[in-house]
């Protein structure tokens, strides 16, 4: 049960934290990352602190994480709170989310800065170019492109792309997190690209059942 002192005024991370998160991630009841283990933030650390805020407030379809623990009367700052305390308890650094990826290339999730391109190429024909691309390159032998809404969706790896006056988005939850920089990296290569926004999530990031 939430103690008191939160409903009185806004809470401190920590304070939300033993409130309303510690069942879960001082014991690592329901696999839950224990805040006392820092191996076993490292693979979420990956995704940024924006995305494990969204995941906190929202929720994670499919595991044990419930929008904001279950604990509704939390604002979301409160909540947010809590994930900046666990983060700092468990080492977190920025640096440690682009340590991985190549300077030229943003952390997964981040929109690139504009980049230099050959001729100007239409919408269609790049958002196109880009889904086969990410086919040839990550999706297995046989997977088809389908127009879902606008957006092309990659079969067999599920990214959905999509582009506007040469930004390429992909979106998708993905069960193997390393296609994430891949796909971003092949999008940045091809010709027209002049900016990509990279929302692909790791389909295992919060999963904790």
């Amino acid at each position: 049960m939430l103690s008191g002192v939160l409903n009185v005024h806004a809470a401190t991370g920590e304070e939300v934290y033993k409130a309303a998160c510690s069942t879960c991630h001082d014991s690592g009841v329901g696999q839950a990352p224990r805040v006392t283990h820092r191996d076993e933030w490292e693979s979420r650390w990956q995704r940024g602190r924006t995305a494990m805020h969204d995941a906190a407030v929202k929720g994670v379809p499919n595991s044990a994480m419930v929008a904001k623990g279950g604990f509704s009367k939390l604002s979301d700052a409160e909540v947010k709170a809590a994930v900046d305390f666990i983060l700092a308890r468990t080492g977190y650094q920025e640096s440690l989310v682009v340590k991985s990826v190549a300077p030229a290339v943003p952390a997964a999730g981040s929109i690139a800065q504009p980049r230099a391109s050959g001729p100007a190429v239409d919408d269609q024909t790049l958002q196109t170019q880009v889904a086969e691309a990410i086919r040839r390159n990550l999706a297995p032998d046989g997977a088809q492109i389908e127009n879902v809404e606008g957006k092309l969706l990659v079969r067999g790896v599920n990214i959905r792309v999509s582009a506007r006056d040469g930004a390429v988005t992909l979106e998708g939850m993905l069960e193997k997190p390393d296609i994430i920089s891949r796909a971003e990296k092949i999008t940045g290569s091809v010709n027209g690209v002049r900016r990509v926004d990279n929302k692909l999530v790791a389909a295992g990031l919060f999963d904790w059942d």
